[in-house]
């Protein structure tokens, strides 16, 4: 596939789990990017809750409502189009990094109206498309991210160190997850905002055990680093996109976690080098059908300790 010169890089899958394939489910998770002008890259991944009839439907649409809103308020510099939801911006970001807040809150109030109005249209409940919602803006600048649900948001630094950006959000009772259609969602909504990571990886929960150290939730290195380094080594996109999919259908994963999954992983241009030949993965990396190397699925004791949970 090729690839345009100071694009982004970008590996995506969703993936429906084992317990969803054996009673018939379809994915109940949605995943989208796009790369606007100014080296700026938009994402969102959306959970769709379990118990919602049409929870698939309802992923799909915020995905694509909050991109939409993204994109138009982005590429116009406006955020001041229309009215504004919740709190304004931090007043301790600068401009460009309060943008980005303030359009994300825009995009969840967008995407929530969405699934109203597609509810309201076709006379179900909006329960029926429930789901978690997490977004994230990111450029050579800052990455900004946001989150209605349990999702994930990673970076990693420079130095190797990586960071988790948002807390997983709760519903009203212990075992509840927080919703996009809930009356409190867009109030609640977390923002975090970081100087821009060498990359970026979004998650909705069915990987949270294998990507994070429970209950404290620390990224788990041995089992992010060989994904880095397999998107930034690959040649060939269409080909490591096809191998992300066979990983996170692959027995290894599937034995750890019987939801449906869904990973995103970003790459800013200048953090690609040494591509490796099409189709092969980079030493370390994830082969086809595989999970990565070192990671702590693999029992390996020298991958260091798995994440505690797990």
């Amino acid at each position: 596939m090729a690839e345009a010169a100071g694009a982004w890089r970008v590996l995506a899958a969703s993936l429906a789990g084992t317990s969803h394939i054996a009673t018939g489910l379809p994915c109940q998770d949605a995943h989208g990017w796009r790369e606007l002008p100014g080296g700026l890259l938009i994402a969102a991944v959306a959970d769709g809750a379990g118990s919602a009839s049409r929870s698939d439907e309802g992923a799909a649409i915020a995905v694509e409502a909050a991109l939409d809103e993204l994109t138009a308020r982005l590429m116009a510099g406006d955020v001041d189009r229309g009215p504004e939801p919740g709190q304004g911006p931090d007043p301790d970001l600068d401009l460009d990094q309060a943008s980005s807040a303030v359009a994300l809150r825009a995009a969840f109030a967008a995407a929530r109206e969405a699934l109203l109005a597609r509810a309201a249209a076709e006379g179900f409940p909006a329960r029926d498309l429930a789901c978690t919602l997490a977004l994230a803006v990111v450029d050579a600048q800052a990455l900004t991210a946001a989150q209605v649900g349990d999702g994930a948001v990673l970076a990693r630094h420079a130095d190797g160190t990586w960071q988790s950006l948002l807390e997983p959000q709760k519903g009203e009772y212990a075992n509840e997850v927080l919703l996009l259609i809930a009356p409190e969602a867009l109030q609640r909504m977390s923002l975090a905002q970081i100087p821009a990571p060498e990359a970026m990886v979004l998650s909705t929960d069915g990987l949270i055990r294998l990507m994070l150290r429970l209950p404290g939730g620390e990224p788990h290195p041995a089992f992010l680093d060989p994904l880095v380094a397999f998107a930034r080594q690959a040649a060939d996109l269409a080909a490591a996109r096809r191998g992300l999919r066979s990983f996170l259908g692959s027995e290894r994963v599937c034995g750890r976690t019987d939801d449906d999954k869904t990973l995103l992983i970003a790459l800013p241009p200048a953090a690609r080098s040494g591509a490796s030949a099409a189709g092969e993965p980079p030493t370390g990396a994830p082969p086809i059908g595989e999970p990565p190397a070192g990671n702590p699925m693999t029992g390996d004791p020298t991958a260091g300790d798995p994440p505690a949970g797990t």
